[in-house]
């Protein structure tokens, strides 16, 4: 509760050095357009100043005269340069203040923006300080409601604790958490959203389901097309879009790059190959700025939900599912979505590599109650690896 009292407190205070900033800037670029104004403008009487007195050397030169008229216009003429003189000055004068004070802002504005990054870099710490708080590593488990006319072994006990009933005998299981068979979308979701928010934050975050075939593991990563009825993977990716759209007003560009990947039968596929011809061959390896990755397989570059869901459409026609006796429509693959962030702010000198993998396991069986011959079975022995 404290960390996260800090973050709230820091977030605060980096919203209202962003605030400054912004008035300062805004302060400092009038100030350079009244500067810019008032150098013109005394460089236009120095030049007419050079102009009258050419001109009262051309005049005594070629009319030197004792005239009363002739001297009393030579005298306006001198007063007139006198004036313009003093005028100069005083510009110039002010001239000096205006750089004196533009600098000062602009050094103003430099410690702010340093401010502004040390903010950001102490919320970005104490936010992933709550992440580890809570574990880098978390297990839940989400119940299934059970069908109308059969009573459920399974019962929550606690927040994060539920029994498992066998004749009998009953036995405890401890979780982070255990999501109850009436839990929404959203309430799940919300287990997850600072994680996601760590991607942002340039870590490596990785979410994934696993169970038995037909248990849910697909309805919890991707949901269906109704956005209240949304999974993990299509409310993160809005998440993402809608703050990487958030930060641009405060100087970062954010790059969104999409991959789609199944692991079928121990082998690697590129769900989003769209090529003609056989794709090229998918190799695990290490990057040090996304940390491990599989080489060459298709990314997408995305900027909106609508591209997204297109590219996951896509996907899910290629992915390999099957009829089994414990499911008409099992999935046969670990399906793995990447999302690769990239942020630059340039007037903050930082950049940042975030990277969210969202992993849809396929569904493990027992060999006996499957039903799987043939291909069903090697995909089945495949999975239960």
């Amino acid at each position: 509760a404290e960390q996260a009292a800090a973050l709230q407190l820091k977030q605060s205070e980096l919203d209202k050095v962003a605030s400054e900033l912004g008035e300062t800037r805004e302060g400092l670029a009038s100030a350079r357009a009244l500067l810019d104004s008032q150098t013109e403008h005394g460089a236009k009487m120095e030049q007419e100043r050079r102009t009258l007195e050419v001109e009262y050397r051309s005049y005594k030169e070629h009319h030197g005269s004792s005239n009363a008229q002739q001297m009393e216009a030579i005298t306006e003429l001198k007063l007139t340069v006198d004036n313009l003189s003093r005028q100069v000055e005083s510009k110039t004068q002010e001239v000096v203040v205006k750089e004196t004070q533009s600098e000062a802002q602009t050094a103003y504005i430099d410690s702010l923006r340093q401010k502004l990054l040390d903010a950001e870099a102490q919320r970005r710490a104490l936010h992933n300080a709550v992440q580890e708080l809570k574990g880098n590593i978390r297990v839940f488990c989400r119940l299934r409601p059970p069908p109308a006319d059969e009573l459920s072994a399974i019962q929550p006990v606690d927040v994060g604790q539920l029994r498992v009933s066998h004749g009998a005998e009953t036995y405890d299981f401890n979780f982070d958490k255990v999501f109850r068979p009436d839990t929404t979308q959203q309430a799940v979701f919300a287990e997850v959203d600072g994680l996601v928010q760590s991607a942002l934050d340039g870590y490596k975050v990785c979410i994934f389901a696993y169970g038995q075939t037909g248990s849910g593991k697909t309805h919890t990563m991707q949901g269906s097309n109704d956005p209240d009825s949304w999974g993990l993977i299509p409310r993160s990716l809005r998440k993402i879009l809608r703050e990487s759209e958030s930060m641009r007003r405060d100087g970062w560009a954010w790059t969104l790059r999409a991959s789609f990947l199944e692991v079928y039968n121990e082998q690697l596929r590129d769900l989003l190959y769209g090529e003609a011809g056989d794709p090229p061959k998918l190799t695990i390896m290490h990057d040090d700025a996304w940390g491990t990755v599989v080489n060459n397989v298709s990314t997408y570059e995305v900027t909106s939900m609508e591209q997204i869901n297109l590219l996951m459409a896509k996907a899910a026609k290629q992915r390999a599912v099957g009829y089994t006796d414990m499911n008409a429509a099992s999935s046969r693959s670990h399906s793995i979505f990447a999302l690769y962030l990239t942020g630059v702010n340039e007037a903050l000198g930082s950049e940042l590599h975030g990277a969210l993998h969202l992993v849809d396991l396929a569904g493990s069986e027992r060999l006996d109650r499957s039903g799987a011959t043939g291909e069903r079975l090697k995909e089945t022995q495949s999975i239960n690896k």
